[in-house]
């Protein structure tokens, strides 16, 4: 079946944003397009196009504006795949663009989800320290698979013990309390330890390193 052929008009550059072309068919304004689009896919005044070859040029430029937003997003901050992925989806470009441009950032390096996991355990366990079951949970949602999570956690954890960072965090959270009535401050410091990530054989080591009575079990440690 023979295509139909589009007469190119005009081709106006826009005025709120320089680096786009407006092309008009036919006498109507038909699609906006990038100079980098433009310049892959020289088009010209009085050219006959395609509709395959509208199609290829509008899909390229599709795929250099996801990337010039992708960029945009990652400067703001450090994003998965999966975040990124879903945040291209959102703004409304296809699900095959959107893999061609992670495609495109992760092979130089630009996005890498291990990297990201390891950055953002250092910065985690620097700045509210928490137990490797919070983290690969953390990390689950941000869109890394649970093996892997499970991995990148143990890597970049660092030497400390789950037992040594939940004795720290016991015994800071108790000096900040102190003052107070001592079972309610142990069963806030307990709470605090529990929302940490931290299981109750962790949080009954740590209270009992930090020279606390021993506790048999949850329940009496958080009650009233």
């Amino acid at each position: 079946m023979e295509e139909t052929v589009f007469r190119v008009t005009a081709i106006e550059r826009q005025k709120r944003n320089p680096n786009r072309v407006s092309v008009y068919l036919d006498g109507v304004f038909a699609f906006g397009l990038d100079e980098e689009a433009l310049f892959r896919n020289p088009i010209h005044e009085g050219d006959g196009l395609s509709e395959s070859f509208l199609d290829g040029v509008l899909l390229h430029d599709e795929r250099i504006r996801a990337k010039a937003k992708a960029l945009r997003l990652l400067s703001y901050r450090a994003l998965t795949t999966d975040e990124l992925r879903q945040k291209l989806l959102d703004r409304e470009f296809s699900e095959r663009t959107a893999e061609r441009v992670i495609e495109d950032l992760s092979r130089v390096g630009l996005l890498n989800d291990e990297a990201f996991a390891s950055s953002y355990i250092r910065s985690r366990m620097i700045q509210r320290p928490c137990s490797k079951r919070l983290l690969i949970l953390e990390l689950k949602h941000k869109g890394i698979g649970e093996d892997a999570a499970a991995e990148m956690v143990e890597a970049a954890y660092g030497p400390q013990s789950e037992e040594a960072v939940a004795g720290g965090l016991f015994r800071a959270k108790m000096a900040s309390l102190k003052g107070e009535n001592p079972r309610k401050a142990r069963k806030k410091a307990v709470e605090f330890l529990f929302r940490r990530g931290f299981d109750w054989e962790l949080i009954r080591s740590a209270m009992e390193g930090a020279g606390e009575e021993e506790i048999s079990d949850r329940r009496s440690a958080i009650d009233d």
